[in-house]
């Protein structure tokens, strides 16, 4: 999970001990590697790239509804944006639009044996922004992001979990199901504010 805790990995132990990093990765623990010290990538399980992606999905019929919670620093005032009693600003959406998501990019394939090989050089295109799938028996088992984008999903982590516990989960609505959830949200805010004007 991306909210789960965060291990770390010095570059050379990754080489010798991909495996074990992909179990980690597996077990809800995600895996940042640091190549001299700085933080180069993060490993996170293939489901958990999975998941994410659905999220985006649902986000991106969030914003056809006029809903942006990634704009949101304090999940207390998302209510109010679901409820379209406060709009976004037009310049965030402009600059929110032109923000990367490297969890919808196509991931180079990279199998797991590849790893001893040329994982400074697997590093270096995740850190240029290009996604890396890693693949073992038969099976995409993990992906490297860059720190960056999975501290950007962290965040967004917070909203994932309001909506959730609203009675959403981004991780499996279709945009029907988005819709009507805004749409039922919305009139029990106006119900609410009716009653209180009332």
């Amino acid at each position: 999970m991306i909210s789960g805790e965060l291990r770390t990995m010095p570059m050379h132990e990754l080489r010798e001990k991909a495996r074990l990093a992909v179990a980690y990765a597996a077990a809800g623990t995600p895996v940042m590697v640091f190549t001299h010290g700085d933080p180069s990538a993060v490993l996170i399980a293939n489901e958990e790239a999975e998941r994410w992606i659905a999220i985006e999905r649902s986000l991106s019929a969030l914003h056809g509804l006029d809903v942006y919670p990634e704009l949101i620093d304090d999940t207390a005032s998302l209510g109010t944006v679901v409820a379209g009693r406060e709009r976004a600003n037009a310049t965030a959406v402009r600059r929110l639009a032109r923000e990367p998501r490297q969890i919808l990019d196509i991931p180079r394939t990279i199998g797991i044996t590849e790893i001893q090989r040329r994982l400074a050089g697997i590093l270096d295109e995740v850190g240029e922004g290009r996604p890396g799938a890693i693949y073992s028996s038969g099976k995409f088992v993990g992906v490297l992001i860059t720190p960056a984008e999975y501290y950007r999903l962290r965040k967004l982590s917070r909203a994932v979990s309001w909506f959730k516990t609203a009675g959403l989960d981004l991780a499996t609505a279709d945009e029907a199901a988005i819709a009507e959830f805004v749409r039922r949200f919305r009139e029990g805010a106006s119900s609410a504010s009716e009653s209180a004007v009332g």
